[in-house]
């Protein structure tokens, strides 16, 4: 397949152009076939991948190369610095904050049944996920690596180099690349939707921790300022960065308003759910069911149906019932809690003094989750040096 077609399951391109413009058709179709060249250098690097892997960690720890460690270690380092050299490292404290204004567990919610579920509705994207034969029958595990990066890129300046955030993207970002390697070489035909994680793809991820978390949170009460929502994206700008996506495609992104358009690009190409979108969906489900049950010591049960009805509350009937998600009363139940938390976070932001003591308990619940978390089996820390020395 050569750069000129458009893939077979990312629609029809002429209706694309109608809709969207032919300046955007054509960058597009260069990004379905565009990875990431810094990060994809590590997987076809003449070095053992064990032996580049242990380099990569040690150098993501301590924010640099170090002067024995592979060219492309180096050059990810290098890329990866580049990626904060500009970044507005005030604006960034303040999405924190942001973060830190609502409750943990609730930004979990926005997680799981709010990004998650998104990511794995495009079989773009779950074609890829499914291949691994890691996510249907370890969704837990997925969830919790998820959860686990997450928390790390809200400690203080965790994006600085060496830092855990900074850390922990850099070998998010390697996983990309590894799972990219991987799909490609058992899959060489890209005809169908274009190179596995491609650009568009791990731009339509980003927003899968912008637009749809934050989204999810108006819909539970939560409603972020301009703002607010500014600072967010800002932060997440660099978090983009840092993961190889492209400048231009994360350029103008700067709030829900301004990223309405690249969503919807990106939804007229991302598919319709298939067999396994709803097979990960589910598999998210149980998981996420089961988690809260080991925490809360209640039924699995009761939080499968309240997380169905989050799905829906988060991303509406279509898209529900496409994943096959049952409807469910505990539906009407999430929606009555809704009025309350809008109005306690209403006064929470007019009460400086509350706010800080909230932003101070959800800052130490942070903390517990992530040494919860913190266990050292995560994939993105795992699978590259595994597969290698099977």
């Amino acid at each position: 397949m050569t750069r000129t077609d458009w893939p077979a399951g990312r629609g029809d391109r002429a209706a694309f152009t109608r809709t969207h413009g032919e300046e955007r058709a054509a960058r597009f179709l260069t990004a379905f076939h565009e990875g990431d060249p810094v990060g994809d250098a590590l997987f076809t690097a003449d070095v053992p991948r064990a032996a580049l892997m242990r380099q990569l960690r040690s150098a993501l720890r301590a924010g640099e190369a170090a002067p024995g460690d592979a060219p492309q270690v180096a050059a990810f380092l290098d890329d990866m610095r580049a990626g904060v050299s500009d970044a507005d490292w005030e604006q960034i404290e303040r999405g924190r904050r942001v973060y830190l204004s609502i409750p943990v567990l609730t930004h979990s919610v926005a997680l799981g049944p709010g990004s998650l579920v998104n990511t794995y509705s495009s079989p773009a994207i779950s074609t890829v996920l499914v291949g691994t034969g890691r996510l249907v029958d370890g969704a837990l595990r997925r969830l919790m690596d998820t959860r686990n990066w997450n928390y790390h890129l809200y400690t203080a300046d965790a994006l600085r180099p060496g830092s855990g955030g900074f850390e922990h993207t850099g070998m998010v970002r390697a996983m990309h690349a590894f799972a990219r390697a991987q799909h490609h070489a058992k899959r060489p035909d890209t005809a169908e939707w274009g190179l596995p994680i491609n650009a568009i793809d791990m731009l339509r991820t980003w927003f899968d921790f912008t637009y749809i978390p934050y989204r999810g949170l108006t819909a539970m009460g939560y409603d972020l300022s301009g703002e607010q929502l500014r600072d967010v994206y800002g932060m997440w700008q660099t978090i983009g960065r840092l993961l190889g996506i492209p400048a231009d495609l994360l350029a103008g992104l700067d709030d829900h308003h301004s990223s309405e358009p690249m969503v919807q690009a990106i939804t007229d190409v991302a598919g319709k759910p298939d067999d396994g979108s709803r097979a990960l969906v589910d598999a998210l489900v149980r998981a996420s069911a089961a988690q809260l049950a080991l925490v809360l010591d209640l039924p699995e049960g009761p939080l499968r149906e309240k997380t169905q009805a989050q799905i829906r509350i988060i991303h509406g009937d279509e898209l529900a019932d496409r994943l096959a998600i049952p409807r469910t009363s505990m539906q009407v139940a999430e929606l009555l809690q809704v009025p309350v938390v809008r109005q306690r976070y209403d006064f929470l932001r007019q009460l400086p003094q509350e706010l800080e003591k909230e932003i101070a308990r959800n800052a130490a619940m942070l903390s517990q989750l992530l040494a919860a978390t913190e266990d050292g089996q995560s994939a993105y820390e795992t699978v590259p040096a595994e597969d290698a020395a099977a």
